[in-house]
């Protein structure tokens, strides 16, 4: 019995890494099942016997990158370090993990109208209670002295949110190409040119 469960965690875990990659290769509504059981190593039925429908694989994908983005949330947050270098470690982490990439895809399904309206219900809620926890150490840390009296916090979020959604769409614009040089993209150098300006506004110990 035991066997058999571990067996299933296993198969459900190849099925939501496979489904990762193919959202966020092709976004919701070019994703192909058929492509995720390829990668997955499993057949289209054994999916949706996990899964009654695409749209569900999709809300279970979606469920696994918040949990991924609240652990490391939660770690990034419980170090020692000053405000803006938690944020730091917790955005590069979350880059590193994909778990972004995967909620971006949340904009394609939402506006074909293909996903129940009450897991894109859901899905916006946990969304945005992430938004706010992270907001609110914002605004715990200028409270506390550790950002400058005028630090806007609605901007600083914005700015990040703007630069984790620019990573998404950078190697479509081809900028690389036009800038010449290398065309690997160094996520963690342009983290850090972000994050060394919005230092400015944590006060210095």
């Amino acid at each position: 019995m035991r066997k058999t469960k571990e067996n299933t965690e296993i198969s459900k875990l190849r099925i939501l890494l496979a489904a990762e990659e193919e959202f966020c290769q092709r976004g919701y509504v070019a994703a192909n099942m058929d492509a995720i059981a390829n990668t997955a190593g499993l057949t289209k039925g054994a999916i949706f016997w996990h899964y009654k429908s695409k749209a569900g694989l999709f809300n279970a994908t979606i469920q696994r990158a918040i949990d991924r983005i609240n652990k490391i949330n939660k770690e990034a947050f419980s170090s020692s370090l000053p405000i803006m270098e938690k944020c730091r470690k917790m955005i590069k982490q979350i880059k590193k993990d994909k778990s972004f990439s995967i909620l971006l895809s949340l904009r394609n399904a939402e506006s074909t109208g293909d996903i129940p309206k009450s897991v894109m219900t859901e899905l916006n809620k946990s969304v945005r209670e992430i938004s706010t926890d992270i907001s609110r150490r914002f605004e715990e840390a200028k409270e506390c002295g550790e950002l400058r009296a005028d630090a806007d916090i609605r901007n600083i979020f914005l700015t990040i949110n703007i630069v984790m959604c620019g990573f998404a769409t950078s190697m479509d614009l081809d900028i690389m190409s036009q800038l010449g040089g290398n065309a690997v993209i160094n996520d963690d150098s342009i983290i850090d040119i972000i994050f060394n300006g919005l230092l400015s506004f944590q006060i210095k110990r």
